[in-house]
């Protein structure tokens, strides 16, 4: 489960007091949570004032994205300690690639940052113990090249076709990749009008959720037990918040939490001590847009919220449950949550607003 933003920063300080050259020290054990933590928090001090909102957020889920693929392409000499040597390109595109579950917005969003997150790596690279970078020469038109292709594929995923096959035995993909070109003088741009009506009346494939199978427990609960556990939501909410390092708990999880407790009461007629993995994820997966609405503000991490907040219900003995069990089965959710908030802010988003922050990614 990801730290919230106050956490990584603090930690991030410490760790600056004690950094040093590459190769200065013998490297301590690998710690992915350290290691991506330290980059997501450095990135969110440099990059959030000066980048609009609504790219800030695009850039910190593709930024999260790629640190896992930088580590996963490398696993070994990560955790060998020793410090590696990311081929940078390699991975962007890769990150790009498995990217599927994110709707077309997204990808134009990020064209006018990925220079700044390869620029970014390769900079905090050059101090870092941990990673240099190899890359090449930033090429904007060979990206949008990627891009096209990327939505090409993601668009025939979401139709339910075989895209190795259709690889194989034709150019759908070249050929609808051609589609959303439009060229103006040198530059390659997006025919974004073109894309949006392809894109029409589709939805991303998300992952498969395998816990959410749960229905609503038999006994229906009292208008009075309903009153009383949103009572007790505002009560624990609020003080979980409290408890919890400042400015942690953002406004937009705090109502998540409470539609946690209103949505599982009134839905799944269940009050919180007979919550489950099981409750928890297929409300994540059915019904928590109809409880709630996210908002452009720290979504990447937001599902982890609620396992942090379970683990508080566990400390107050409001709920009973096996720890490893319940991080376990939550595991999938917490990302599920994240990308299906953004999806939705995403698909909120005009034509205009896509054409405008597809070319500029400055705060206005």
């Amino acid at each position: 489960m990801k730290q919230g933003k106050s956490a990584q920063i603090k930690k991030l300080k410490h760790q600056q007091q004690k950094q040093q050259k590459p190769g200065k020290q013998k490297l301590s054990p690998f710690n992915y949570d350290d290691f991506a933590g330290f980059l997501r928090a450095r990135f969110y001090l440099t990059k959030k004032p000066v980048y609009d909102q609504k790219t800030f957020e695009v850039a910190s889920f593709f930024l999260d994205d790629l640190l896992a693929t930088m580590v996963k392409q490398n696993f070994s000499d990560f955790t060998a300690d020793q410090r590696v040597i990311v081929n940078l390109n390699e991975a962007m595109q890769e990150t790009l690639v498995s990217s599927s579950d994110r709707d077309w917005r997204y990808f134009l969003l990020l064209v006018p940052v990925l220079f700044d997150i390869q620029s970014f790596l390769a900079k905090e690279g050059q101090v870092n113990e941990r990673y240099g970078v190899q890359t090449t020469k930033f090429d904007l038109n060979f990206w949008r090249m990627i891009i096209r292709t990327v939505l090409s594929v993601n668009y025939f995923r979401s139709q339910g076709q075989d895209v190795a096959k259709l690889m194989n035995e034709s150019s759908a993909i070249d050929d609808l990749q051609f589609k959303f070109l439009q060229q103006d003088g040198d530059q390659d741009d997006f025919a974004i009008a073109t894309i949006a009506e392809v894109f029409r009346g589709t939805t991303p494939v998300l992952p498969e959720l395998k816990k959410a199978t749960a229905t609503a427990l038999p006994e229906p609960l009292t208008a009075a037990e309903v009153t009383a556990e949103e009572s007790f939501a505002q009560k624990e909410v609020a003080a979980f918040a409290a408890a919890s390092t400042a400015g942690q708990v953002t406004e937009q999880e705090r109502r998540l939490l409470l539609a946690l407790h209103q949505g599982l009461a009134e839905k799944y007629q269940a009050k919180h001590e007979q919550w489950t993995a099981a409750l928890i994820v297929t409300f994540i997966k059915q019904d928590l847009l109809t409880y709630w609405q996210p908002e452009w503000d720290a979504l990447d991490g937001l599902g982890g919220e609620i396992y942090r907040y379970l683990l508080y219900l566990k400390q107050q003995d409001a709920l009973t449950f096996d720890q490893a069990k319940m991080e376990q089965d939550l595991t999938d959710s917490d990302r599920y949550l994240d990308v299906l908030a953004l999806n939705q802010l995403l698909a909120q988003l005009d034509l205009d607003t896509v054409e405008t922050l597809s070319h500029d990614a400055a705060a206005h």
